[in-house]
């Protein structure tokens, strides 16, 4: 399955609905995602260098999604833990 830039953009910046998600490839084929509060818009995640041709399955591409998910739970668990901490 070799998907077209725009086509996987619009794939990754649906997955992570209700956030924003800013999806930009670059020439030489690097994707760049922004992750954003969809309220206050504020930068909740980031991650650029995904080489797009390893996204050539539908399997690789949701697991990409389903790992960035993961890793924003995290931090969005973590984010509390360490305000209680310094409190």
């Amino acid at each position: 399955m070799l998907l077209s830039h725009a086509d996987l953009r619009h794939i990754m910046e649906t997955a992570f609905v209700p956030s924003l998600c800013k999806c930009t490839i670059t020439a030489d084929g690097l994707m760049s995602l922004e992750l954003s509060h969809p309220r206050t818009q504020a930068e909740e995640f980031s991650l650029s260098g995904i080489p797009v041709a390893q996204l050539d399955t539908g399997r690789a591409i949701a697991s990409l999604v389903l790992g960035i998910r993961e890793e924003v739970r995290l931090r969005q668990v973590a984010r509390p833990l360490r305000a209680m901490h310094q409190a």
